[in-house]
């Protein structure tokens, strides 16, 4: 979080708002937890940091109090804990959206969306492979961003404007419950994770709608058995399960 980074978006994006451009860099600290759950974010330092008043500052604060990423305290911000609530609420919505988009991607998807899709998958593959022991920290970042985007663009396939507005609007919010559980992943779940993508674009590529919801139900659940598993949870939900990889099947 600095200066270099917002004129570096500024110039990218000219025409984008202070406060969005402010807003969009906390984002990226909260979810790749430089500012960790519970910590509090002082509005001028944010200011000091970024080299500019701080009434852009206080508006991107409150945009993101709005979307759920902090909460306002009297006059303070704090970055939001976790809850195991809306974890489960995200997944539910997760599995009612992705199958679905997967089953109409596989009747409407055009070969070159489908080499699109392909290419972020084997990108995807590499990421997760890499992710291992200390290389997690340096591959983290591209990791979550690649997920992002394919599971964007997997929705927007789908060709459904409606669920497409839905998806978009809590996405960040199911990939930052994913990737506070990837900081520290059981054992075997990076591997699983590396070709999961990849089987999802096999089932596309086959055009067969009941096997692309299947496939995308089974990556979904894998989210919802690696809750369990993660030692992460453990310390903060005290509920981790000892579950093996072919539970996840």
């Amino acid at each position: 979080m600095n200066r270099e980074q917002l004129l570096q978006l500024k110039e990218q994006n000219p025409f984008a708002a202070l406060h969005d451009i402010i807003c969009d860099l906390l984002m990226q600290d909260i979810i790749s937890f430089r500012l960790a759950p519970g910590s509090r974010v002082v509005e001028s330092n944010v200011a000091e940091c970024f080299g500019v008043s701080r009434s852009p500052v206080r508006t991107a604060l409150d945009i993101l109090c709005q979307k759920g990423y902090l909460y306002q305290n009297g006059r303070s911000y704090f970055v939001k804990e976790f809850s195991k609530k809306e974890f489960k609420d995200l997944g539910d919505l997760s599995r009612m959206i992705e199958p679905y988009a997967a089953g109409e991607a596989a009747e409407k998807l055009t070969s070159a969306q489908l080499d699109q899709l392909y290419d972020m998958a084997y990108k995807l593959q590499t990421l997760y492979h890499e992710a291992t022991g200390e290389t997690l920290s340096t591959s983290f970042m591209p990791l979550m961003d690649m997920e992002y985007q394919f599971h964007t663009f997997l929705v927007d396939a789908a060709d459904n404007e409606v669920i497409s507005k839905i998806y978009q609007d809590y996405k960040l919010r199911i990939l930052y419950y994913r990737s506070y559980i990837l900081q520290n992943p059981p054992r075997d779940v990076l591997n699983i994770l590396a070709d999961d993508h990849l089987r999802i674009c096999d089932m596309l590529k086959l055009r067969d709608k009941e096997m692309a919801i299947a496939a995308a139900k089974r990556h979904i659940n894998i989210s919802r058995r690696v809750m369990k598993m993660s030692r992460v949870l453990e310390r903060s939900w005290g509920e981790a399960e000892d579950i093996t990889t072919s539970d996840l099947d």
